[in-house]
């Protein structure tokens, strides 16, 4: 972890996702984190991607076909997270909120054997393409291990700094990926989160009864509320 003090492991973060896979979260009670190379961007998992060299050759990591992550971000009030995550109109988001000591210790929960070195949650760090690939010549040829592999998972391009993204990461070494790069584990919903929120989109007049429904899908005891981001002053 690389939060600068204890109190930032229990502010809030949030990740926007499709309602009917919220929904799945709560009646399945599992989460899942997705492989590096189903991300949109390229630049993901350069350290591995690149590979390692020793004496002027080039090792491959297998360790990379196996690293999972999720994305959370710590911005509570940008339009530009909803327009980029929730940009259909035709189709219903979420966001939920949780923090980065729940979202940590339900996925060592599960993985209680493995927590140590396997499970770990950072704060994304933003720099310049040549940082980067500084970064990358620097720790090219240095001993392979699971800090080092973590450690290179939080650098990204500043043109995604607006993310401020939160980054929940694994390694099931001993474990499988389903067919669409997933890892999926165990989790109690309930007390992984707090807050849901409904995407700006969804007609208002009916607000009443989509929240009702929620609820009852979810069964959460917490608050659900709707963004009101896009909505009129009432003036």
């Amino acid at each position: 972890m690389n939060f600068s003090s204890r109190q930032e492991l229990d502010e809030p973060v949030y990740r926007i996702m499709k309602q009917e896979h919220v929904l799945s979260l709560f009646g399945q009670r599992k989460n899942a984190l997705s492989r590096f190379s189903n991300w949109k961007d390229n630049f993901e998992n350069f350290l591995m991607t690149c590979g390692h060299e020793y004496n002027g050759v080039k090792h491959d990591n297998t360790t990379r076909k196996k690293m999972v992550a999720q994305c959370w971000t710590r911005e509570k009030y940008s339009e530009a997270m909803w327009g980029i995550y929730a940009n259909d109109p035709n189709q219903r988001f979420l966001r939920i909120r949780s923090t980065p000591r729940l979202l940590l210790d339900a996925l060592c929960s599960a993985k209680p054997r493995q927590s140590a070195d396997l499970c770990r949650i950072g704060l994304v760090k933003y720099q310049a393409t040549n940082k980067i690939r500084s970064y990358y010549n620097e720790k090219k040829g240095a001993e392979v291990s699971m800090d080092l592999l973590f450690d290179s998972l939080l650098l990204k391009r500043i043109a995604f700094s607006h993310e401020r993204e939160v980054r929940l990461m694994h390694c099931p070494i001993f474990e499988s990926l389903d067919d669409k790069g997933l890892f999926w584990y165990d989790v109690d919903p309930q007390k992984m989160i707090t807050q849901i929120m409904a995407d700006p989109n969804r007609d208002r007049s009916k607000w009443k009864t989509d929240k009702a429904d929620s609820q009852q899908q979810t069964c959460f005891q917490g608050e659900i509320k709707r963004s009101k981001i896009y909505d009129a002053p009432k003036w």
